[in-house]
């Protein structure tokens, strides 16, 4: 299936920095579809990264990859 970046809206707080980055994701395939709304946090960030440092790219990688492994089924 193929996941899409369909939402992209920064949160700022009373200094104007930006304090978190919601991310919309959304994909389809033959019938089955899923959607998902992600907070991406500064400690989420990897090697030093701000989120002033970051593209639409970077946040769209890191979305689907933190949604991985929220999806991820384990056995038990």
């Amino acid at each position: 299936m193929t996941i899409t970046l369909n939402r992209l809206a920064y949160q700022f707080g009373t200094d104007n920095a930006t304090t978190s980055v919601q991310v919309g994701l959304s994909g389809s395939q033959d019938g089955n579809s899923i959607s998902a709304s992600l907070q991406i946090n500064a400690t989420d960030l990897t090697d030093g990264k701000t989120f002033d440092d970051m593209s639409k790219k970077d946040f769209e990688s890191l979305a689907k990859s933190m949604l991985a492994k929220l999806t991820a089924v384990t056995a038990s």
